[in-house]
Parts: structure tokens; C-alpha cells; sequence
């Protein structure tokens, strides 16, 4: 089967497009947590954010910025959300969310609080492990 969302990108496929320019395009998710919950996407298939070309990044990043504008100044939510977790399509997608509350987009984990607090020693190690030079 080919990928849902490059058949959306191709136009294969009907969907609700809000945006669109030479690398993005951004549509409607069709099972919204809130009205105006929309997915950006590359147009040039891609499973992940670092994955993709420097240029190409800025492109789809600066879309994700004006639509969550447009998000914020036409329905005017008390919080624009943003996401990336692309668990359930194999082509990056970042959700911008009109949020109206605080669990619109937080994991589960966090609202029953069955999130450990980290050890200290495994905070340095990770940190040590994630650590970049400049």
C-alpha cells in the first residue's frame, strides 16, 4: 500500500487542504481533538524530522509557524499546540492543535501522574550520552 500521506500530498486522495507551497502542505485531520486541528507534512515522503534536508526543515517548520498563527488569530484558543509523535502514518506530521485545555495534548502519563521522577545519576548519564558540541 502506498503511503496515506503522500497520496494527500499528490492529491490522490480527497482531503482539506489549508496550505500549501513547493515542500509543505497542511490538511484537516479528520479525527480532530479540537475543531481546527490540522496536520503539516512534506510533501517529499519522510518518516522523521531529522531526516529531512536542512532547507527543507526551515520550509516546513516556517508553514507549522504561520498556520499556528492562523490557528491562534481565527479561533482564538487559549493555547496553539504543536507535535510531532508519527506512531500511526510512516511520513512525518506535525499536528497543530487549537487547545482549550490542558489535557488537549498531554499524554495520559502526565494527568495520572504515573510519571517517575528521573534519578539524579540518570540524568547525567543521559545528559552525557545527548550532549552536543557546538
Amino acid at each position: 500500500m502506498t503511503c496515506l500521506f503522500c497520496a494527500i500530498a499528490n492529491k490522490e486522495v480527497k482531503s482539506h487542504i489549508v496550505y500549501e507551497d513547493e515542500q509543505a502542505i497542511a490538511f484537516l485531520d479528520i479525527q480532530p481533538i479540537n475543531p481546527g486541528h490540522m496536520l503539516v507534512i512534506p510533501k517529499r515522503h519522510q518518516e522523521a524530522l531529522h531526516t529531512l534536508g536542512e532547507q527543507e526543515y526551515i520550509d516546513v517548520m516556517k508553514a507549522v509557524r504561520r498556520l499556528s498563527k492562523q490557528v491562534d488569530d481565527t479561533l482564538r484558543p487559549k493555547k496553539v499546540g504543536v507535535a510531532i509523535a508519527g506512531f500511526d502514518q510512516a511520513h512525518l506530521h506535525v499536528h497543530i492543535v487549537p487547545m482549550h485545555a490542558y489535557h488537549d495534548l498531554t499524554p495520559s502519563k502526565y494527568l495520572d501522574k504515573s510519571i517517575a521522577v528521573a534519578k539524579e545519576e540518570e540524568l547525567i548519564a543521559m545528559k552525557q550520552l545527548l550532549t552536543m558540541n557546538k
